[in-house]
């Protein structure tokens, strides 16, 4: 990140998903990267699933 005018601009190369597909619910980017997809697409989280589920991949599913 660098400062520019008072302003904080971040300079990640893309975007993760910070957004469960299934229920809108918001989530992190850490709970993306553990229980999301190879593009930290998130399909079940604490919301609207069980954490045994999401161990079990039901983060990674979708129809």
């Amino acid at each position: 990140m660098t400062a520019e005018l008072g302003a904080v601009i971040d300079e990640r190369q893309g975007s993760t998903n910070t957004t469960c597909r299934n229920c809108g619910s918001y989530v992190t980017e850490s709970f993306t990267r553990v229980f999301g997809d190879n593009d930290d697409n998130v399909y079940a989280c604490l919301e609207c699933s069980t954490m045994r589920a999401l161990r079990t991949g039901s983060g990674v599913l979708h129809d």
